[in-house]
């Protein structure tokens, strides 16, 4: 079966309600995992929230963003209580390695993630755990995806602010959110980052029956899964010593990374972004009594990720923490990407001052696709598109096993 029927056909089947969704023709199933993401006490609630969207409400006018915002609350039930698929074998037999696959940003489904994911499973015999981030997939409230309600809020900011691009009913949700509190990427990646170092214990102890006791883990992070990733390889060095990752269309650091598009977030949004997190942050967590107290006396996550948001800052720090697990990270990225372009990624990841790089691995294919659709969905272009598909995971299989 090529990548296009097996996007659809996987599309069709996954269905989150069950148990288990046994694939037709493939000794590979997907079960669905419970999980609680517990909050720490440390996180700020909802009144810290309401102050983060009222610094703006004078200036901007009553209507779908005041609405929007006035919504917004510390957490909602669908982001600490939802489940994740794994793909597996059929069999009983505990593996000795898993892939958590992490996704990128403003994903509202797997679609795209099925078909990579079975493919890594069959190219690596690994089980393949689909995590989603934190208000991404199905921990983000419903409302955020019905698309009458998400074309007013998009309609709205484009009248209100006369040079906003890339605006869409699929990114205002997380455009309005993250223009007004930008400092909620943190706080969600926090979260995320704290899950996976929770789900990381059941793995090692033994919880599941497709993983054996002390499992190697490994990790495939796409766009911002990517980014992701590095902050846990090379914060956690202690858990993740042996781990493998492929940073697919992803690795370079915030300065360098170009995320404005109608399926990520809009232009407005993303000078918020780069203000805050690329210019302000060090000045912010002066401001900020939350941001100040977990970063007074930082964990290694937090200076992992400081050092991921301006190539200018912690450069140090940043190649040092690169260096020790340079030999465990492959990065993969596509020659026309222009959200995380090849140039970023070499920037960020091959090392200076005699610390040595990461691989990075520059793929082309001859069709049209980009950050968003690597491997485009066209019935014209079907058999190129396998071609390329099973390039790519040709590489990434090599990287993980």
């Amino acid at each position: 079966m090529g990548y296009l029927e097996e996007y659809y056909t996987l599309k069709k089947l996954y269905d989150e309600s069950k148990d288990s969704i046994t694939i037709p023709g493939a000794n590979i199933i997907i079960r669905n995992y419970k999980f609680n993401s517990v909050t720490p006490d440390f996180f700020p609630g909802n009144d810290y929230m309401a102050s983060l969207f009222k610094r703006h409400y004078g200036k901007t006018r009553p209507g779908s963003m005041a609405e929007f915002n006035d919504n917004q609350i510390s957490d909602f039930k669908c982001n600490t209580d939802f489940v994740y698929p794994v793909y597996c074998g059929r069999g009983s037999e505990k593996r000795d390695s898993v892939i958590i696959l992490l996704h990128g940003l403003n994903e509202s489904s797997w679609d795209k993630y099925h078909s990579w994911a079975k493919a890594l499973i069959e190219n690596t015999g690994q089980p393949v755990i689909m995590f989603p981030i934190s208000f991404h997939i199905n921990r983000r409230p419903q409302y955020w995806t019905e698309t009458r309600k998400m074309n007013a809020l998009s309609k709205e900011r484009k009248s209100f602010y006369d040079d906003l691009a890339e605006s869409s009913f699929v990114n205002a949700a997380i455009s309005t959110r993250l223009q007004f509190a930008s400092e909620l990427f943190f706080w969600s990646g926090l979260r995320t980052y704290i899950d996976i170092l929770r789900l990381t214990e059941m793995l090692t102890r033994g919880d599941f029956d497709f993983a054996a006791k002390n499992t190697r883990i490994n990790f495939f992070g796409y766009s911002i899964g990517a980014f992701l990733v590095e902050v846990l390889m090379m914060s956690r060095y202690d858990l993740y010593e042996k781990s493998k990752a492929v940073l697919f269309c992803g690795g370079p650091a915030m300065d360098l990374m170009y995320p404005a598009s109608k399926y990520i977030y809009d232009t407005e949004t993303e000078k918020s972004m780069n203000r805050f997190y690329i210019k302000d942050f060090e000045n912010a967590l002066n401001e900020d009594k939350f941001l100040h107290n977990y970063f007074h006396a930082p964990p290694n996550e937090a200076l992992a990720f400081r050092s991921m948001l301006n190539t200018e800052r912690f450069r140090t720090q940043r190649d040092n923490m690169l260096g020790r697990v340079n030999r465990n990270i492959h990065a993969v990225c596509l020659k026309k990407d222009t959200v995380m372009p090849p140039d970023s990624v070499r920037k960020t990841l091959e090392g200076e001052n005699n610390v040595p790089g990461i691989r990075v691995t520059e793929l082309d294919f001859p069709f049209e696709y980009d950050h968003i659709s690597p491997f485009p969905l066209g019935e014209n272009i079907k058999a190129e598109t396998d071609r390329a598909f099973n390039e790519f995971i040709k590489i990434a299989a090599e990287g993980l096993v």
